[in-house]
């Protein structure tokens, strides 16, 4: 089905596919069995990502500003496809519904309407206007550090603690205490009753033979 949209369209295809040969690829199809993912998403020419929807293809895909098609099919890729469509940056396709139409139609979609990669491109933007770069941030952060001795202050609470504090076991034992006096205390309540019951039910036995 995949192989038969893309056989279609105009464009060249870079799939990445973990055998030698795929059959019935034709000739608009480049396969690998891997691919410089991010180096390829800031080439010009690269006009939409189709992926699964994982946070780091995601973020590779916003930072090249690269429109999406996200397949979504475990964990996190959901939220992050349904994303797409709120931000209007991609679109959002179901495993169990695709078609080579819908496949299609998908893909003429996010490349022919230029809303698209503007509205990723305005992300993009939003994400990386920040006061310093990642890499200059961690180099503050580590010359702070070395400036300040070790910089004690930022260390958390639980870094000065036991272990027997930190896993609270005071609290842990007496939850367990109480458990087990609740628990005990039920069974010879039980106990008690069924004595009760089966002392009466054995007089009842006697006086009838009586």
């Amino acid at each position: 089905m995949f192989i038969r949209a893309f056989s279609r369209l105009p464009y060249d295809v870079l799939w990445k596919w973990n055998k030698d040969e795929l059959p019935g690829r034709t000739d608009n199809i480049k396969i690998s069995k891997w691919l410089p993912q991010s180096d390829l998403l800031k080439h010009p020419k690269i006009k939409a990502f189709i992926t699964q929807g994982g946070l780091q293809s995601t973020d590779e895909a916003i930072t090249a500003g690269v429109p999406l098609i996200g397949i979504p099919m475990f964990g996190d890729q959901w939220y992050n496809v349904v994303k797409y469509e709120k931000l209007k940056i991609g679109l959002k396709l179901e495993l169990d519904t695709i078609t080579e139409e819908i496949l299609e139609n998908a893909i003429h979609k996010v490349i022919d309407d230029d809303s698209y990669r503007s509205n990723i491109e305005k992300l993009r933007s939003v994400m990386q206007d920040e006061p310093m770069a990642p890499l200059e941030r961690a180099v503050w952060w580590t010359e702070h550090v070395l400036r300040h001795g070790g910089a004690r202050h930022l260390r958390g609470p639980a870094a000065n603690m036991s272990w027997a504090e930190y896993l609270e076991l005071d609290l842990v034992l007496t939850l367990l205490l109480a458990l087990i006096i609740t628990t005990a205390t039920i069974v010879l309540l039980a106990k008690y009753i069924y004595e009760q019951v089966l002392r009466k039910y054995v007089d009842i036995i006697k006086i009838k033979r009586a």
